[in-house]
């Protein structure tokens, strides 16, 4: 029997802030998890980095490599559609990347590739996966664990959780029981966030819109490409990233636990007198 291991490429993920660099089997690293953990500007797209001419001159010498070479790994591929979509690039091309930003990022993306060098990552919680024959049975499952750790790495998502949605997934996409690996999935520890903006409102005595721009001040919350709010690595001390559905839409929000209100009390009051918070 095959091991199910669906993102067994990402054995050396490097972790840059509150993202997670992804590799694939040849060990190239996922520039678009770099393009998140730079804050994901529109100017820092990849795509845009890739066809200036100091990148492309850069490919150039790389392919002259003989690691790189015709018969070898190509410096940069794109792979569409599939868990593993993404453009990856060798180990050159990121630094170069991280340099094109910032000098800042390119001196995270330094140390944290040294960091991965030197040291052991910190293990990261996993869920064992069910042993299955090769085929589109297995290719389903390892699908929805891919998009499992995908989940994983944004910030305050709960690994119970996340666990939890894909077993579901996986059974109504697949018909398998689920219920005995329910068993290996990790106890919640403390308090639980529960409060939504408009929750928080009420005790601050503001709206729900003005919460969100008081926790985004406080910088506990941030919007992310598709203009949804999700945590900072600030906020998931405060919040998790819990999943929900509306009128056919599916995704994940933040839900605070009751300390934050000692966060945002004051600074909220202070910020509604002096008309910051619009």
């Amino acid at each position: 029997m095959a091991s199910l291991d669906p993102l067994s490429a990402y054995t050396h993920s490097v972790r840059i802030g509150d993202a997670t660099i992804h590799q694939d089997e040849h060990g190239r690293f996922c520039l678009n998890d770099l393009h998140r953990a730079s804050r994901g500007e529109d100017r820092h797209r990849p795509a845009e980095f890739l066809r200036i001419g100091p990148t492309q001159e850069l490919i150039e010498e790389l392919r002259k490599d003989p690691r790189y070479g015709q018969d070898h790994i190509a410096p940069v591929e794109a792979i569409r559609g599939g868990p593993r979509q993404g453009t990856y690039v060798c180990r050159e091309l990121v630094y170069a990347y991280a340099k094109w930003i910032s000098p800042a990022f390119h001196l995270k993306v330094i140390r944290a590739f040294d960091a991965m060098a030197t040291g052991p990552a910190q293990p990261q919680p996993t869920i064992a996966a069910p042993q299955l024959p090769s085929g589109p049975l297995q290719d389903k499952v390892a699908a929805h664990f891919a998009v499992m750790d995908r989940l994983r790495a944004i910030p305050g998502v709960n690994v119970g959780i996340a666990g939890a949605v894909t077993l579901d997934a996986i059974h109504v996409d697949t018909g398998l029981t689920m219920e005995p690996y329910r068993k290996m999935l990790p106890v919640a520890e403390g308090e639980v966030g529960s409060l939504n903006p408009t929750k928080l409102g009420r005790a601050l005595g503001i709206s729900a819109r003005k919460v969100n721009k008081a926790l985004e001040a406080a910088g506990l919350q941030r919007k992310n490409q598709r203009d949804e709010w999700e945590l900072t690595e600030a906020g998931a001390k405060y919040g998790e990233m819990v999943p929900f559905s509306n009128n056919g839409h599916a995704g994940y929000q933040p839900l605070w636990k009751p300390e934050v209100l000692d966060v945002l009390r004051t600074p909220a009051d202070q910020a509604l007198s002096a008309g910051e918070v619009a």
